[in-house]
């Protein structure tokens, strides 16, 4: 459990390295809890209003009934004038203030693409070494927003029914990111059962994922339908990653992927051609980028 005293200790944890994740106390700070890590890593993604909130909200109190722990990190949308966010996604969570085995952590997306935040992998990385799960829910999804598939475990991908959301998937490859695809407020029976078939349909568009077969679940966080079945497809995902030795390998990749695109951010592609030439990494991601980063910098 994370008591009051651990939850503030965490806020502080987290507070430090939005402030200066690149001091070395940090950085050897961060290294040492990527070493531990404790989740199952979940994605929730998906359009404004597919019910991913609603979703998480139904997910925490799953997770809570098991008597797991869970960490959530909701990433909020940014004013394009101001930077700020409102950080109200944890308002639409139905939660218990005295619940030691829940904790939630918004930050804003500024002006990092992808649905998600720039400090989102380092505050992923303390919080998976607290929880039993983490669940990770992005702005929205377009185009260019998968960003989430290189920092979490499992991606889910809800969908609206009757919203025309599947041919604009096929259109922008969203639809080669989730490993679990939720069709939400299925008591919407009809407009739902049409997208399941749509989706069903459309499996060719999924991307093969080292042979994982990608489910499609029927949902309704109203009505709570569905989500036995959901639980029980999240179990199996995390026993296939483990049984097929995919879990450390994966991470190990969006690692390499976070170090990549950080180096871009503040070197542009040039910088990335030099520092990737550079590049010796086996562990301990945060103290390999100040490395290379300083490298670039002399």
């Amino acid at each position: 459990m994370i008591n009051l005293k651990k939850k503030i200790e965490l806020s502080n944890i987290l507070e430090k390295i939005e402030v200066d994740g690149h001091s070395p106390e940090n950085i050897k700070l961060l290294d040492n809890l990527h070493s531990k890590p404790k989740s199952h890593v979940l994605g929730i993604t998906g359009p404004p209003g597919a019910g991913k909130s609603s979703l998480i909200d139904k997910l925490i109190a799953i997770i809570r009934k098991k008597k797991k722990t869970v960490g959530v990190i909701a990433i909020d949308p940014s004013s394009s004038k101001s930077g700020g966010a409102l950080l109200g996604d944890r308002t639409r969570f139905q939660l218990d203030p005295n619940d030691g085995g829940v904790y939630v952590r918004s930050m804003a997306a500024k002006d990092y693409l992808g649905g998600v935040s720039e400090l989102t992998y380092p505050t992923m990385t303390v919080m998976r070494s607290k929880f039993d799960f983490l669940i990770v829910e992005t702005v929205g999804v377009g185009q260019s927003e998968t960003s989430i598939k290189d920092i979490v475990d499992t991606v889910i991908l809800c969908v609206q029914p009757g919203s025309g959301d599947t041919i604009q998937f096929m259109k922008s490859g969203i639809f080669e990111i989730p490993d679990l695809v939720v069709v939400t407020k299925c008591d919407m029976e009809k407009l739902s059962n049409q997208t399941f078939s749509d989706l069903s349909g459309s499996s060719t568009y999924f991307k093969n994922k080292n042979e994982w077969d990608i489910k499609i679940i029927l949902t309704s966080s109203h009505k709570n339908i569905g989500l036995n079945f959901l639980e029980k497809d999240i179990e199996s995902r995390w026993k296939w990653l483990i049984r097929e030795d995919r879990l450390n390998k994966n991470r190990y990749s969006q690692d390499i992927e976070w170090m990549k695109n950080s180096i871009i951010r503040e070197f542009g592609l040039v910088g990335l051609k030099k520092g990737f030439e550079k590049i010796n990494y086996k562990k301990n991601p945060f103290s390999e980028l100040a490395r290379i980063s300083k490298v670039l910098k002399n």
